[in-house]
């Protein structure tokens, strides 16, 4: 019998000139077949990169031979036309595979302000800009999408809903330790609904959630993955969390209320 197509509610993940890692999409794909979400990819253009083509001086230096070639329109096309073919091909294999409905669209603007524009009920997957970091400590658990998870409860509109997918991931085996950051303590029925025979949850409770203390957990976390409410993303001026999102090493899963499980 053919597997059912998971149609629910979705997740959307921001496409841009960065291009995303096959390891990484793996990893959302896996997430969404968990969480039955389907999968949106938005494929941006960011006119920021072609305003600054556009200016007769401007030029840009490889890294290998530190060559100069001119940064024209033509060239920012072609380069789109390949990470958006990588991105889809990619795409469309594992969401295949794994039996996720899959759609595409497409935007101009900057991934933060795109993505954050878009449907409320939509989840966002920002991806890591860099590399994950390796992790050296911890017994993750064998065959988990996520070795380190860290949530963020705020007391906003969208904790239940962060606690909900965090509790579904710890028990469909895909954590390896939990980080619970909180800006108030937990109740003992919260933290039981998250354990999970193997894994290992860890709990601060004193989380300040400024913008500077925001911004600092996003930029130098040490987590895979980063379950963050859409009410603390949106508590940030964008340039400050578009700057950290750019900077953090971390997948950052940004939580809607609306997205329901």
């Amino acid at each position: 019998m053919t597997a059912e197509l998971i149609t629910g509610p979705g997740i959307l993940v921001p496409i841009d000139l960065h291009g995303i890692n096959r390891g990484t999409l793996e990893t959302l794909v896996r997430i969404a077949r968990l969480l039955d979400r389907s999968l949106l990819g938005l494929l941006l253009e960011d006119v920021r990169l072609q305003q600054v083509a556009d200016l007769p001086f401007t030029t840009e230096i490889t890294l290998s031979g530190a060559r100069e070639r001119s940064l024209l329109r033509d060239h920012l096309s072609r380069r789109h036309l390949l990470v958006d073919k990588d991105a889809r091909r990619l795409l469309n294999e594992l969401a295949g595979r794994d039996r996720v409905a899959l759609r595409f669209e497409r935007a101009a603007g900057s991934r933060l302000l795109s993505a954050l524009a878009r449907d409320g009920r939509l989840d966002i997957f920002f991806p890591a800009r860099q590399r994950w970091q390796p992790l050296t400590r911890g017994s993750a658990a064998a065959g988990a999408a996520v070795r380190r998870l860290g949530i963020v409860l705020a007391q906003t509109a969208q904790d239940q809903q962060v606690l909900n997918i965090a509790r579904m991931l710890m028990h469909a085996g895909q954590v390896g330790e939990l980080y619970v950051l909180s800006s108030g303590p937990m109740e003992s029925e919260q933290l039981k609904a998250l354990y999970h025979p193997g894994s290992r949850i860890c709990v601060q409770a004193n989380l300040k959630c400024d913008q500077d203390s925001l911004s600092r957990l996003i930029r130098q976390s040490a987590y895979d993955l980063l379950l963050l409410p859409r009410d603390c993303a949106e508590s940030m001026a964008p340039q400050v969390l578009e700057d950290a999102l750019d900077r953090s090493a971390t997948q950052v899963l940004v939580i809607n209320e609306g997205a329901g499980s």
